[in-house]
């Protein structure tokens, strides 16, 4: 589940064509989850930020090949 989220978090910030957006959202994630390290009174795992890191560059990586497979149909 939070890979998928990181998925998605990735392909919506690429989508945006902005790197201050891609950027801003990398840093919000890593806020998230030291807030809720913060908040917890049980801890939290650092896997899960590393899984939702990982889930955020697939995403991008998907997206930007996409986006490359589009351009290249369209000029061919």
């Amino acid at each position: 589940m939070v890979f998928i989220l990181g998925i998605s978090l990735g392909a919506a910030a690429l989508a945006l064509r902005s790197v201050t957006a891609v950027a801003a959202t990398g840093i919000l994630i890593a806020v998230a989850f030291a807030a809720a390290a913060l908040v917890s009174s049980s801890g939290v795992h650092v896997l899960s930020l590393l899984i939702a890191l990982a889930g955020y560059n697939v995403g991008i990586a998907c997206t930007f090949c996409a986006m490359l497979a589009v351009r290249g149909l369209r000029t061919a």
